[in-house]
């Protein structure tokens, strides 16, 4: 474990590893990140490194012990292990953005399918709201073919947003905590869903100006994200994978 890291109280980064399995557990839960393309990172605070699973298991299966350390250049800190190399995007993200505290990433099905026509999420409803002036699309990735080379592109896109619709890849969510980061990653890929439903039935409607500021207030705020989060905890329970 890093410096900064033991300086971050012990029992604090404990509660921070078990909050992101918790994390894992909800997105496989919600049918996102099964298999091996999705990721998960939290910044640890005060620090220049960040927390990762080993590359090998699928979200619903990642255990405190399966965390590893690295710095933002994907150099281990403390035990190796076995890092997908497309992270580096990751920790260009953190260097770049010290307001980002965990980032999510996945594959689903709407985040695909709406990056496959070249769509933006539109601010359709009010759980779309959460979003609004918040999303951009990527379609240029600056000839980088390989993903791990594309931090930079991605970098430049995602300034002064909380997430990226990645074009032929998926979406990434850039979070100020891994509730944050978790939560939106969930209702994103709904809303998604909901805006291709739309899509296809006729022309979509947007919401009116005056009630989105309303809407995104409420629901990026700590009450409804901790609310949320703790719902889908106790349905986890209920479901028995946590």
């Amino acid at each position: 474990m890093s410096q900064a890291a033991e300086t971050f109280l012990g029992d604090d980064v404990e509660a921070l590893k078990r909050e992101m399995v918790d994390g894992y557990r909800m997105l496989g839960h919600a049918g996102l990140g099964l298999g091996l393309l999705a990721h998960l990172t939290a910044r640890i605070p005060g620090s220049d490194s960040f927390w990762t699973y080993q590359l090998g298991k699928s979200v619903e299966e990642v255990e405190i012990d399966d965390l590893r350390e690295v710095d933002f250049h994907l150099d281990p800190v403390g035990e190796p292990g076995n890092v997908n190399p497309t992270l580096r995007i990751h920790g260009i993200v953190y260097a770049a953005r010290p307001d980002v505290m965990c980032i999510a990433h996945h594959h689903g099905d709407n985040a695909v399918a709406l990056g496959a026509i070249g769509k933006n999420l539109e601010t359709f409803d009010r759980n779309a709201a959460r979003f609004h002036d918040d999303i951009d699309i990527i379609e240029d990735y600056d000839n980088a073919h390989r993903i791990a080379e594309q931090g930079d592109a991605i970098l430049g896109k995602l300034q002064g947003k909380r997430a990226l619709i990645l074009q032929y890849h998926g979406v990434l969510v850039a979070g100020r905590s891994v509730r944050d980061a978790v939560i939106s990653t969930i209702e994103l890929e709904r809303s998604m869903g909901v805006q291709l439903k739309a899509m296809a039935a006729g022309e979509l409607q947007t919401m009116r100006e005056e009630e989105i500021e309303d809407a995104k207030g409420f629901l990026t705020s700590d009450l409804f994200i901790d609310g949320t989060w703790n719902w889908r905890l106790r349905a986890m329970e209920r479901a028995g994978v946590r």
